[in-house]
């Protein structure tokens, strides 16, 4: 069974062996395809149980995020509480695929669901469909 830690740990392995923002985001959309194939509301719990620190403060933005994005799918009333850990959030906007001078950042903005924004974390949600 897939898990939101299962995820960070491909990530940070991802990230160390320097893999682009867009093959990141795939491991993002196959954790909310791996969630939607879960029928029991237990195990979708226990997928969103803390995951592990990625190395990578985005990263770790971004899974926190994503367990919203999760829970909104699932229907649950309430978020995990480690979502709202500081760590949990950027100091700064990262803008996840794009170059400080893009062009599209506005486009990217408006598509970026709240939980993302809050997190600092800027992701057009198109990109967490299934693979």
């Amino acid at each position: 069974m897939g898990s939101l830690d299962a995820t960070a740990e491909q990530i940070t392995t991802a990230l160390a062996d320097d893999w682009s923002d867009s093959d990141l985001v795939r491991l993002l959309a196959e954790a909310v395809h791996e969630f939607e194939t879960i029928g029991d509301p237990v195990r979708q719990e226990m997928f969103l149980a803390e995951p592990r620190p990625t190395g990578d403060v985005a990263w770790d933005a971004a899974l926190a995020a994503l367990a919203v994005h999760l829970v909104r799918l699932a229907g649950f009333g309430r978020t995990p509480d480690w979502t709202r850990k500081p760590e949990r959030y950027t100091r700064d906007f990262r803008w996840i695929g794009l170059t400080d001078d893009s062009d599209l950042k506005a486009f990217v903005f408006q598509r970026t669901p709240f939980y993302f924004k809050a997190r600092g974390v800027m992701l057009n949600e198109a990109n967490l469909e299934s693979v």
